[in-house]
């Protein structure tokens, strides 16, 4: 038996289609020998769907030439937008009802420099974040950590019966091999809060402007001809009050996700 790695332009999706020793079976994508993509950073996150407006955003702060430099880009999403503009729009709504909708035309070239804190130096994927993880320096000046992280570590993160990290019914249980997410930690006041407890401890939690936020990745490791791309973990209006799907420059509240 052998293995070929086949990857999807859209998601960066992983195929592996096994063949006997005389046939060949493709499920889909294109043969990649190198697992990396022939295009830049820009035209990757230009290309999706969930990320063409956060290219957008990052010409508009004039830095389509720094994320197709040797960068690791940590990309907000359409939701991450999304959710920005919804609660900007319902924080202008308490002081006019009347107010228009909020669109990304309205964001100021000053806040667009804050695109820089998703812009980290250098190439980072899960073999190249060290096992201890790596603290790093965003464009902006924010502190970043990137460490990869056990898939089935967090209690919750399925159905587990008991609270008990990595016990239960989570998926990750019925594999051979426990897949790792790269997770990213941004460091937002004069401490780094490194567990969950730690952020708690501080008033109103995620909404305290001094409490680092924590993420783990929606997709990971897409290396492009310039650098690297992991797009944030997100949500929908749905979920709009989850502390974990991020808000473009943690913008707002959670009361300023409804009025």
């Amino acid at each position: 038996m052998k293995n070929k790695l086949y990857i999807g332009l859209a998601w960066a999706t992983i195929f592996f289609a096994s063949s006997s020793c005389s046939e060949d079976y493709i499920i889909g994508g294109e043969v990649n020998e190198t697992k990396q993509l022939n295009m830049t950073t820009f035209d990757l996150l230009k290309s999706m769907e969930e990320t063409k407006n956060v290219a957008i955003l990052f010409e508009r702060a004039g830095m389509k030439e720094l994320v197709n430099g040797d960068v690791t880009i940590i990309s907000p999403s359409q939701w991450s937008i999304n959710r920005y503009l919804r609660r900007k729009h319902n924080q202008n709504l308490r002081n006019n009802p009347s107010a228009p909708p909020v669109t990304m035309d309205d964001i100021s070239a000053q806040e667009l420099q804050k695109m820089g804190m998703y812009i980290l130096p250098g190439k980072y994927w899960r073999e190249t974040i060290p096992a201890e993880g790596i603290n790093l320096v965003a464009h902006d000046g924010t502190e970043v950590r990137l460490t990869l992280d056990k898939t089935n570590t967090d209690p919750g993160a399925a159905w587990d019966g008991s609270g008990v990290p990595g016990s239960g019914y989570q998926y990750s249980n019925f594999m051979q091999q426990v897949p790792y997410l790269v997770k990213v930690h941004f460091k937002r006041g004069a401490n780094w809060e490194m567990t969950p407890d730690d952020r708690n401890r501080l008033t109103g939690y995620y909404d305290n402007p001094e409490c680092d936020h924590v993420y783990r990745m929606y997709v990971s490791d897409i290396l492009t001809s310039t650098g690297v791309v992991h797009v944030i973990y997100s949500g929908d209006y749905g979920y709009s009050d989850h502390y974990y799907y991020h808000s473009l420059f943690f913008f707002g509240l959670r009361t300023d996700d409804k009025l």
